[in-house]
């Protein structure tokens, strides 16, 4: 009996401190471990979720029927008083797929954070998927549909599917806004100190509603005249696009 007593005494001893070892955080007095910080992409389209075949009214009275919408997260980085800390090289999201991102960060105090629209110019240009890993996000697999084979960089953004311009419901008209260049590349930062302390949790929210994508101040685009750019193809949709999208996004600390 007190065998078998010490058994599960030790058992239970024993997953206990594994548990504890596993977490990488300590137990008071003990000190020690790193902090976790989690990027989540809450874009909106008609202020609900992103998914494909969702329709919804522009404001030009476009009735946009949704069939891709995919772009990358690149250069994310925590910033301090000597530069910059990168935490990833580039991320993908696309509509319906998974939109949250974890890294482990050392503590201290930051004074900002941020990520760009767009993949970073030392990855972009002249570049070869081949170079990474078949499922990063840079890679052949993981950039699939997001890179420019005839040009030779990435889509850093791609809005596209099929508008009924009479306020129907008869969506044969196309769309399309694939954004790529390193000139089209946008910074989104958040710009305030904070603190991370050992084991502690941090999440940001980068948003952003579609449809605002196509709204700049007094231009907007109609996609009745305006509907496609492949950036080089149509430079100046291109850019109003990119105006658009720079003034929707924001970053957050939640």
């Amino acid at each position: 009996m007190h065998a078998t007593l010490f058994s599960v005494q030790s058992l239970v001893v024993a997953t206990f401190m594994f548990g504890l070892m596993a977490t990488g955080c300590k137990p008071e007095p003990m000190h020690g471990g790193p902090g976790t910080l989690t990027l989540n992409a809450n874009f909106s389209f008609n202020g609900d979720s992103v998914l494909v075949g969702r329709t919804a009214l522009d404001d030009a009275g476009n009735h946009l029927r949704l069939e891709t919408f995919s772009i990358y997260l690149g250069g994310i980085e925590l910033l301090n008083d000597t530069g910059a800390i990168r935490l990833s090289d580039a991320e993908r999201w696309d509509a319906g797929a998974p939109n949250a991102w974890s890294y482990i960060v050392q503590p201290g105090t930051y004074s900002g954070f941020r990520l760009h629209l767009g993949v970073p110019t030392e990855f972009n240009t002249d570049t070869d998927p081949t170079i990474w890993p078949n499922d990063h996000p840079l890679g052949v697999n993981g950039s699939a549909g997001m890179f420019w084979s005839w040009n030779t960089g990435y889509i850093f953004s791609k809005f596209d599917g099929k508008a009924d311009t009479t306020g129907g419901e008869n969506f044969i008209h196309p769309y399309a806004f694939h954004i790529g260049g390193d000139d089209q590349l946008i910074e989104v930062k958040y710009n305030e100190p904070w603190t991370v302390a050992e084991c502690s949790d941090h999440a940001f929210a980068l948003e952003g509603e579609l449809l605002d994508f196509l709204v700049n101040g007094n231009d907007t685009i109609d996609v009745r005249e305006d509907n496609v750019t492949h950036t080089g193809d149509n430079l100046a949709l291109a850019e109003r696009y990119v105006a658009g999208q720079s003034a929707a996004v924001t970053l957050v600390k939640n």
